[in-house]
């Protein structure tokens, strides 16, 4: 079983990672041991603007793919985005302070995820037919995988073979570069409410999405 962070945890996490620290075992090692331990180290990397700190609280995973100088020059880019989240933290709920228990069942080909709320459990993605939009990342993955697998023969009925092939070149190009940007922490950028997401890909390009009660959705694609 993992603990799944819910919106209110994601608020000090929010610059850590491409989605938050999604379980325990994603932090790094030698850092925080709970959801709410991590939430307050970052939150005291922010009070004292030590991009180093924060760098440690990184899964393994995330620090293979991003360079300390690399997290150090994004943290330097983003002080609103800090002030931001360290304001949403001072600002918690005490209903919120505490992490929601979440884990994985598996069924046949089917692994499904659920969160505990209020003593019920909870499926939040998983079930045939849904797409799993619990964060903007899944959400923006989900997205491509619906377009990749989206029927065009009408689309080719209706223009040239070249402009198929080019379009088909141009959204190839933007998917990769979306895709690789996800696994980037700090790529996606959240309004202070945690309510809205934009994943900037490309001068003047970006995906936005809001929040539902249905989870993440795309609102504008760039």
């Amino acid at each position: 079983m993992s603990l799944r962070l819910p919106k209110s945890l994601l608020l000090g996490a929010s610059l850590l990672a491409a989605t938050a620290c999604p379980a325990c075992h994603a932090c790094h090692a030698s850092g925080a041991r709970s959801p709410e331990a991590l939430r307050d180290a970052y939150a005291q990397a922010l009070r004292r603007d030590d991009p180093a700190a924060a760098y440690d609280l990184l899964s393994p995973q995330l620090q293979a793919a991003t360079t300390r100088v690399a997290f150090a020059a994004r943290w330097k880019a983003q002080r609103r985005e800090r002030e931001a989240a360290l304001a949403a933290i001072k600002s918690l709920p005490p209903t919120h302070h505490a992490a929601i228990l979440g884990g994985q069942t598996v069924h046949g080909d089917r692994v499904l995820a659920w969160v505990r709320v209020a003593g019920h459990y909870q499926i939040v993605h998983g079930l045939p037919g849904l797409p799993d939009s619990s964060t903007p990342a899944q959400a923006i993955r989900a997205f491509l995988v619906a377009v990749r697998s989206a029927d065009l023969h009408t689309l080719e009925a209706l223009v040239s073979d070249d402009l198929t092939a080019r379009l088909r070149d141009d959204w190839n190009r933007r998917a990769t570069i979306i895709e690789a940007l996800l696994g980037q922490p700090g790529a996606i950028e959240y309004s202070t409410d945690m309510q809205r997401a934009v994943l900037r890909y490309e001068p003047g390009r970006a995906l936005t999405l809001e929040q539902s009660p249905a989870g993440w959705r795309l609102t504008a694609l760039q």
